[in-house]
């Protein structure tokens, strides 16, 4: 049976407004402040973005992973740990393999509102410095100690700074910066953000050196 003109025509009008179901959502923002998730079910939080040739990475805290280990976000694969420096570092990197639900991104956190990162200067003893972390958001505090050791059950790290800035646990690998420019990821400290305590961090430049990365600058 043929529809009248006027039928047809509504019809094919109907079909041209409807959504396209194929249509592909974009990739989430991912980089420093984002919440990360081990195999081995340990969460805690990524350090900065940094990029070599076109390949993304996470910097975080060996606490995050070990190598091989695949790391999530929000329930999606991110990437893999890389293999690990030695002598160790505190630190990982993940190599970012999914680029279809992730961007990486140069500010922390990675949504609104922000510090968007430009560089990495290192900032001198008795600097402001503010950390970042996916347990308890934003705490600010001064560099007290530079080239510090601190002896972990795994071992003992050495060339650490120290800060007045508190943390708690799920913080850990979470990003320090001053200002604008990233300074290190969270590896250890004592004491909460309620009474207080002391962090340390690996240096963020020696990260990158070790492993022939650049800090991923801008939003």
């Amino acid at each position: 049976m043929r529809l009248p003109r006027s039928l047809s025509c509504l019809v094919l009008a109907i079909g041209l407004a409807l959504p396209s179901t194929a249509q592909a959502s974009a990739p989430a923002p991912l980089g420093g402040g984002s919440v990360l998730q081990s195999s081995a079910a340990t969460r805690c939080t990524a350090g900065f973005a940094a990029v070599s040739g076109n390949t993304g990475y996470l910097i975080a805290s060996s606490a995050c992973g070990k190598p091989g280990d695949t790391i999530r976000s929000a329930g999606r694969v991110v990437g893999v740990v890389v293999g690990a420096q030695t002598p160790p570092t505190g630190a990982i990197v993940i190599r970012v393999t999914n680029t279809t639900d992730w961007r990486l991104v140069g500010s922390i956190p990675p949504t609104a509102p922000r510090v968007t990162i430009t560089g990495s200067v290192e900032a001198p003893v008795g600097a402001s410095v503010c950390r970042y972390g996916a347990t308890t958001g934003w705490h600010c505090g001064t560099i007290q100690a530079k080239n510090v050791s601190i002896t972990f059950p795994d071992g003992t790290l050495t060339g650490l700074t120290r800060t007045s800035v508190c943390a708690e646990p799920g913080d850990n690998g979470g990003p320090f910066v001053s200002g604008t420019q990233a300074q290190g990821v969270l590896i250890g400290g004592s004491g909460n953000c309620s009474s207080g305590g002391s962090t340390y961090f690996v240096p963020v430049n020696r990260i990158l050196s070790a492993y022939g990365l650049t800090i991923l600058a801008g939003a």
